[in-house]
């Protein structure tokens, strides 16, 4: 029994020193990516109020917004509000937590990866047609937005008497 037990904290132990040497190769492989990517967004929050391309053009909420206000809320200890702004984030923290795992223990992982993303995708799709029926525009995170570029857009063509 001592045996088994000690086994299994010596595999336990190697499977995460495994997923945190694929998680910093891939730090290391991607990390001017990550370094812009995160920059952007700063930018795009500090200048727009928001970092969802489709709020920013268009003023309506994407499948994925409240996503990143999800995220901020489950890891300041908010796990209701989390839950409420965005109930799918535990679809997104279950493939970056298993990801490695599949990695390693599959040999076709590439298809199971696409599979679940593939489901992912409807299951989003779904949630943001049910949100935007029942909770648009009024309850965040699905609220229009009137400062966006289409607005913008139309106001000026408006001004200049080219559409009524």
């Amino acid at each position: 029994m001592k045996k088994n037990f000690s086994y299994s904290i010596k595999k336990a132990c190697e499977w995460q020193k495994w997923t945190v040497n694929l998680y910093l190769e891939l730090l290391k492989k991607y990390w001017i990516g990550i370094i812009l990517g995160l920059l952007v967004m700063i930018g795009l929050d500090y200048v727009y109020g928001s970092v969802c391309f489709s709020t920013i053009m268009f003023g309506i909420p994407c499948p994925g917004c409240g996503m990143t206000r999800a995220t901020k809320l489950l890891l300041t200890g908010h796990l209701k509000q989390s839950f409420q702004m965005h109930p799918l984030l535990p679809l997104v923290i279950i493939g970056v937590v298993f990801y490695p795992i599949i990695k390693k223990i599959l040999k076709n992982y590439i298809l199971f990866v696409k599979i679940y993303v593939i489901i992912c995708l409807v299951i989003f799709i779904g949630f943001y047609i049910y949100r935007m029926k029942m909770y648009y525009p009024n309850i965040q995170p699905m609220i229009y937005y009137k400062d966006n570029y289409l607005y913008k857009v139309a106001l000026f063509l408006q001004n200049w008497r080219l559409i009524k």
